[in-house]
């Protein structure tokens, strides 16, 4: 077997543990969720819901609300750091705050 063909198998096969959660997680029900990334080096996060895993690809799909604009974002399960399992509450704290945080900064600048 080549160098390159066991590389690639490594690679495609989604055995992580959040592979494993993402792919034991119900999904008839979105859970919030936030989840931490790495992938190619930067680390970014979503705050949004789970909706649905792919374990033949190790793709998830999450749905994150921003300035009440809704995102569809695919992960590799492989590039997630953590996951962290939360309140629907906890995601409507966290789009009020950037909410009031925007209208702070068009106060600011109408004030200049």
């Amino acid at each position: 077997m080549s160098l390159h063909h066991e590389d690639f198998h490594k690679r495609t096969k989604c055995d992580k543990c959040i592979c494993t959660k993402l792919r034991n997680l119900n999904c008839d029900t979105p859970v919030p969720v936030f989840v931490r990334t790495k992938a190619g080096g930067i680390k970014s996060s979503i705050k949004g819901t789970f909706i649905e895993y792919d374990p033949k690809t190790c793709c998830a799909k999450f749905k994150e609300t921003i300035l009440n604009e809704d995102m569809i974002t695919f992960i590799d399960c492989r590039d997630i750091v953590s996951l962290s399992f939360t309140t629907q509450q906890f995601l409507d704290n966290i789009q009020d705050a950037m909410s009031d945080i925007l209208e702070a900064i068009k106060q600011f600048g109408d004030t200049n």
